[in-house]
């Protein structure tokens, strides 16, 4: 196949995708939390059957009791409306896994950090699938702790991973001392197609995750950055992966920023992209601050970047770097396919390509490497520069709907509920049709993994289109 043929077809699908993603008709009605707390009603806690979270004063519920030491380990929980949690200083958000911090009879106070009072420390061990619906107005100030919509996840079984996925926490103000928007620390965790616009503040901040997890993808932050340590998706990250997320919000630290990561220990990061400005400036006297586009610092050897770059604006009163900020030694980082703007003078690592270049087609073919990850600007999202097609996506899977699909991602049986189904049409990336199913229930476990786009229309005669990935 030539590359013109694949980029055309690239491009039919890119736009295809959208058209149906953005397609949705139907409309959810947003739950104003009022602070109070109300227990969940619907569900099992199993994979297939989750307790439904349908309500802004049951999502409280289950901060309460996730703070109140309940085991999560192995349920799950589906979101099912967009939540308004009318954020102020006189109602704050008190994240879901506060880990060391003690209770009073009402709910959770700020305690001492770790207390040894209560056993086991209290986090989210489960798996939470955000719907794609929207949570706006979070206000989260917990001074010294872990914040951000959830505090800590972990898991304590082997071969398992908490998870947290399909959510967008559109605005609001999250400050602590290890905080994200999504979620503030992370052990066993997985966290996947989240978006923040949260503007976040503290110690140790990244737009999803302030430190730790497994593996961070198709995810986005779009929300302003500041505090001592910032990193875009991630602030400190160890061992783990952050694949196909992009920061289109602006950094600034006062110690290390970085475009994607802040610290890197033996981190990789794979089709990546920055837009937003990073910045590290600080009193140089006790500190080196350090910049870089993607990258902040790299600790140990290991960390690898591939596929990925960066248009954002670097700047720095010490360390700066168009990629990388800094590193102890060049053995320690590899960059591969990786690029930034000419206008960048300040790097050791990647390629330098001019804006025009990078706004070509060809230059989606050049990130791609034989995959099909990212995807030509035809929508103008991003100023001509290419996106990632799983993720940049993401963001419009986010428009309200009422129609309740799950689980998502799924290995076989999907559940839809809110209409009752005439028809279901599954389309794969290139725009065919490979299944017609006619019932609430279908099963897709003989379909190979990937994206796919389901056409429900129901009873009503009404059509919706969301996104399914079957893996």
């Amino acid at each position: 196949m030539s590359n013109n043929l694949t980029l055309n077809t690239m491009k039919r699908m890119y736009i295809m995708m959208m058209l149906l993603l953005t397609g949705i008709v139907a409309e959810a009605q947003t739950s104003v939390w009022d602070g109070s707390r109300k227990i969940w009603t619907r569900g099992s806690g199993t994979e297939t059957d989750p307790y439904l979270i349908e309500s802004a004063e049951q999502l409280a519920f289950l901060s309460y009791m996730v703070n109140k030491s309940f085991d999560t380990q192995g349920l799950y929980f589906f979101l099912t409306t967009d939540i308004d949690l009318n954020g102020s200083e006189d109602q704050q958000w008190k994240p879901i896994g506060l880990y060391d911090k003690g209770f009073d009879e009402d709910g959770c106070d700020r305690g001492k950090p770790y207390n040894t009072g209560y056993n086991p420390y209290p986090m989210f061990r489960g798996h939470f699938d955000g719907g794609g619906h929207v949570i706006s107005n979070i206000y989260v100030d917990n001074e010294g702790g872990y914040a951000g919509l959830f505090g800590y996840a972990d898991c304590w079984i082997a071969d398992e991973t908490a998870v947290i996925e399909n959510l967008w926490v559109s605005n609001g103000y999250i400050h602590g001392s290890t905080c994200g928007g999504i979620i503030g620390k992370g052990a066993k965790c997985e966290v996947s197609n989240c978006r923040n616009g949260a503007d976040i503040e503290g110690s140790m901040v990244g737009g999803i995750m302030g430190s730790g997890g497994i593996k961070v993808s198709n995810c986005s932050n779009v929300g302003r950055l500041t505090g001592m340590n910032v990193g875009g998706i991630v602030g400190d990250l160890s061992g783990a992966e952050v694949t196909e997320c992009f920061n289109e919000g602006d950094i600034a630290a006062s110690r290390i920023a970085g475009g994607i990561l802040c610290n890197s220990l033996r981190a990789t990061l794979d089709n990546c992209y920055n837009t937003g400005a990073v910045s590290a400036i600080g009193d140089s006297s006790t500190y080196y601050p350090m910049a870089g586009g993607l990258v902040g610092t790299a600790t140990y050897n290991g960390t690898a970047v591939s596929n990925s770059y960066n248009v954002g604006e670097v700047t720095g009163n010490h360390y700066v770097g168009c990629l990388l900020g800094y590193v102890s030694s060049p053995e320690a980082v590899s960059f591969e396919n990786c690029y930034y703007l000419n206008d960048c003078y300040e790097s050791e690592h990647g390629t330098p390509k001019s804006a025009e270049e990078m706004r070509a087609e060809t230059f989606v073919n050049v990130l791609n490497q034989g995959d099909v990850v990212w995807g030509f600007d035809v929508n103008h999202i991003n100023d001509g520069f290419p996106v990632l097609v799983r993720t940049d996506l993401s963001v419009d899977s986010h428009a309200k709907k009422e129609l309740i699909i799950y689980p998502n991602p799924t290995s076989g049986m999907v559940i839809i509920e809110g209409k009752e189904v005439a028809q279901v049409q599954v389309y794969n990336i290139l725009g065919q049709v490979v299944r017609t199913f006619s019932s609430n229930r279908i099963n897709v476990g003989d379909l190979r993994e990937g994206i796919y786009l389901l056409q429900i229309t129901d009873r009503e005669g009404l059509t919706h289109s969301t996104k399914l990935v079957v893996e």
